[in-house]
C-alpha cells in the first residue's frame, strides 16, 4: 500500500447544466485527456456531473492510457436523473460507483435518484471514500466512510460557491470532517459561478491547498503517516446515538 502519493484536483470548464459561466466545455473527454496530460498526480479528481454516464468507457480508456486513477462525477438524464461519482482503476476500469445519498431541492425537483449505500473502496493507496457534493454537510456520510476504513475522502462538487458565506461554510465543514474523522478531505468544483474552488485538508484540519477562481489543476501531496490514532473512533458510544437514525417527527 502506498502511504505517499500525489492527488491532482481539477476545476474544469463546466459542461451544459452546471452553474453560471461564460464558457463551456466543448467535449468532456477531449478536455479530460488534456488535464491528464498536464497532471502529475497518481489520482486525478473531476467534479460532480463532469461526464454523461455513457462516456465512462472512454474515461476508463484514458485512465489506462495514462496509468492514473480517476475519480469522476457522472450524470444520467432521463425520467429519473442519477448523480454518481465513480472510481476508475487504470487496469480494471470502473471499480466503484457512489450514488448521492443527500439530495438538494434542485436534485429533488429534477427527480434525482436517492442513493442508499455508503461504502469506501479499496485501492493501492488504501481505502478511500466519496462524499458527493451536498453530502459534505451530513456528518453521517463521512463518518460511515471513515468507520469503514476510508483514509481520504473525495468531495466532488457540482457548481462553484455562490457567495462568500457559502464558501466559508463549505470549507469549514470540510475541515471539520477531516478533523473529526482523522482523514484527508479534498474537493473540487466546476469553473463556474462566483467562486469556483479546489481545496484539501489534512487529518488535523490544516489547509494543504486552496485555490479560488482558477480554472485548471491543483495538486497536493498526501502523506498517510499524518493519520495518527483515531481516538474519535475509539471513544465513540454508539449505544447513545440511536436517535440519529430517526426522522424529526420521531424525536
Amino acid at each position: 500500500m502506498k502511504d505517499r502519493f500525489k492527488v491532482s484536483l481539477v476545476c474544469p470548464l463546466p459542461r451544459v447544466g452546471f452553474g453560471k459561466s461564460e464558457k463551456r466545455c466543448a467535449d468532456e473527454i477531449v478536455q479530460m485527456e488534456e488535464y491528464l496530460k498536464q497532471s502529475h498526480g497518481e489520482i486525478v479528481v473531476f467534479p460532480e456531473g463532469y461526464l454523461p454516464s455513457q462516456r465512462l468507457e472512454e474515461a476508463s480508456a484514458l485512465a489506462k492510457k495514462y496509468d492514473k486513477w480517476i475519480i469522476v462525477g457522472s450524470e444520467d438524464q432521463g425520467e429519473e436523473k442519477s448523480l454518481y461519482t465513480h472510481a476508475i482503476d487504470p487496469e480494471r476500469g470502473v471499480i466503484h460507483s457512489h450514488c448521492k445519498t443527500a439530495l438538494t431541492l434542485g436534485d429533488k425537483n429534477n427527480h434525482a435518484k436517492l442513493g442508499m449505500e455508503i461504502e469506501p473502496f479499496d485501492s493501492p493507496f488504501g481505502k478511500m471514500g466519496i462524499v458527493l457534493c451536498y453530502e459534505i454537510h451530513f456528518p453521517e456520510v463521512a463518518r460511515i466512510e471513515a468507520i469503514k476504513g476510508a483514509r481520504i475522502l473525495f468531495n466532488t462538487v457540482g457548481t462553484g460557491m455562490w457567495h462568500e458565506q457559502q464558501f466559508d461554510e463549505w470549507t469549514t465543514i470540510a475541515k471539520a470532517r477531516a478533523i473529526e474523522n482523522r482523514c484527508f478531505v479534498v474537493g473540487c468544483t466546476h469553473y463556474c459561478d462566483p467562486i469556483p474552488m479546489i481545496y484539501a485538508y489534512d487529518p488535523h484540519g490544516r489547509s494543504l491547498l486552496m485555490k479560488r477562481n482558477e480554472e485548471g489543476i491543483g495538486e497536493v501531496d498526501i502523506d498517510m503517516d499524518l493519520i495518527d490514532e483515531r481516538d474519535y473512533m475509539r471513544d465513540r458510544n454508539p449505544a447513545a446515538y440511536k436517535d440519529i437514525c430517526k426522522g424529526e417527527d420521531q424525536l
